[in-house]
């Protein structure tokens, strides 16, 4: 077994340990050591007796009294439950001081009085603990639900992405076919890496941002064997990339919609696309540029692909991105800003 999974199971029982300490014995250390004089063996006794039997006191109210009593049977009932475990604390306490560690020293007010004071105290600290440790298993438990609801939310947005992502591949093959083009074969090989990629690399919470890189060229390449000088395209990368990771296929959304609307009806189309990191607050930035149709190129299946990669910016990446679209004089312009560390 090894320490990453102790250290949950004995830290707990540690911090416990270590409070009992700092409450019930720091201060017959600290009269040791500032008077000089030591506490007779018989007053020593009645103190580990008594610090006992409140620690006993302090779980039993923590674990038994305030959750099952308390919540369950009222607080009436909780009160005079506390009562007489203080009492039947108290007295046994006494009856062993009177039998075993007999002192000399007597109370006016008898035994009762000035042994509930303590008791007061760990009754407070006792309802505290418990109702600090329920709100924290409860909020873990409900981080734990919200987690679980954010993953399976991703699992879709992600299994969304390849279909949309054949759907628009597809219509690439559809051209070549219809021209009965030489390229399909070499088109179907660049579409085989493209699903290597899809199927086996991009199940990784984050992978290399070079991984991504390269699947974005891939689709590039695929989709240039389509339109090849018919369409003006530039890629500007940055350098030394190898060290970020990120989340896989959320770059791609901006490409294909840049071929999709950006291609097609549109005189001397281009598409620049632009990718950096800056190295001192490693934010990535992601810019894309095309022409678009003034007439629209819009179906049911438009925007799937920007939606999507939306809602996983905000799952994954939420206060840590910016996103900003716009469209001037014929231009679409998507920019995203991603915080990598």
């Amino acid at each position: 077994m090894t320490f990453k999974n102790q250290y949950p199971k004995y830290l707990t029982p540690a911090i416990h340990v270590l409070f009992w300490m700092l409450l019930f014995f720091i201060p017959y250390i600290l009269r040791l050591t500032s008077t000089g004089s030591r506490m007779s063996d018989n007053m020593q006794y009645r103190l580990l007796l008594n610090n006992c039997t409140l620690i006993a006191f302090f779980y039993l109210n923590a674990y038994f009294l305030f959750p099952a009593v308390y919540k369950k049977r009222g607080i009436l009932v909780y009160i005079i439950s506390l009562a007489l475990a203080v009492f039947l604390f108290t007295k046994f306490t006494s009856i062993i001081e009177h039998e075993y560690l007999p002192s000399h020293r007597k109370w006016k007010g008898g035994f009762f009085y000035p042994s509930l004071l303590p008791y007061i105290f760990i009754i407070g600290i006792s309802i505290s603990y418990r109702v600090v440790a329920d709100y924290s298993r409860q909020e873990k438990s409900r981080k734990e639900k919200e987690n679980e609801t954010l993953k399976t939310e991703l699992s879709f947005l992600r299994s969304q992405v390849s279909p949309h992502f054949m759907f628009n591949v597809l219509n690439t093959f559809v051209s070549l076919a219809r021209k009965k083009s030489d390229l399909m074969e070499p088109s179907l090989i660049q579409l085989s890496n493209l699903m290597r990629y899809m199927l086996y690399e991009s199940n990784d919470e984050r992978i290399g941002l070079e991984q991504e890189i390269r699947y974005l060229k891939s689709y590039i390449d695929l989709q240039l064997l389509r339109f090849g000088d018919d369409l003006n395209i530039e890629l500007h990368i940055g350098d030394d990339l190898e060290t970020y990771e990120i989340e896989p296929m959320l770059l791609i959304s901006f490409v294909e919609n840049a071929f999709k609307h950006g291609v097609g009806m549109v005189d001397e189309p281009f598409i620049h696309i632009f990718l950096s990191v800056n190295k001192e607050n490693h934010w990535l930035e992601f810019k894309v540029e095309n022409t678009v149709s003034s007439e629209g190129t819009k179906d049911k299946s438009s925007g799937i692909g920007l939606s999507n990669m939306g809602r996983r910016l905000e799952l994954l990446y939420k206060g840590h991105y910016k996103l900003e679209t716009s469209e001037k004089d014929g231009i679409f312009t998507s920019t995203l800003v991603i915080c990598l560390r």
